[in-house]
């Protein structure tokens, strides 16, 4: 198992179409399960994405913005919630989308890491790995829609 997954894609769309189809609660929630995350995408701010059920809001995956330059990088922690996972920080991942657009496309490069060192790091990569599959067509149809 590797300590890192890269996922990367071309976009029809400027990186700040892009970077706001990646923080915006409304864009989220439409490629990402139905989740949504309220952020201000600031350094030290939460990253929280949770899903409305039954009028509750539901943590489904905590995290921490850990950099933010809007339309060229957003990097955050990820903790599975509610996953029987102790909630310390040696068992949250990094999530890293690193943008660079030319001609009015944007090249999206996601990385996410820290598989061989947190609790069921190879179930977690492997679940990662379907979820992208699933997520990134989705993610980027969305952001060229915007």
């Amino acid at each position: 198992m590797e300590n890192s997954i890269v996922f990367e894609t071309t976009i029809d769309a400027s990186a700040e179409k892009v970077w706001e189809t990646l923080t915006n609660p409304d864009k989220i929630e439409q490629y990402m399960f139905g989740s949504r995350c309220d952020s201000n995408w600031t350094p030290g701010s939460k990253a929280n994405y949770y899903i409305k059920q039954d009028e509750k809001e539901i943590t489904v995956v905590k995290g921490e913005v850990i950099r933010s330059v809007p339309n060229k990088l957003l990097e955050h922690t990820l903790f599975p919630a509610n996953s029987g996972i102790e909630d310390t920080l040696e068992n949250y991942l990094v999530i890293i989308y690193e943008m660079e657009e030319e001609d009015g496309k944007t090249e999206l490069t996601i990385t996410q890491k820290g598989y061989k060192y947190v609790e069921n790091g190879k179930e977690r990569y492997i679940d990662t790995q379907k979820g992208w599959k699933a997520v990134l067509p989705k993610l980027k149809e969305t952001a060229e829609k915007a």
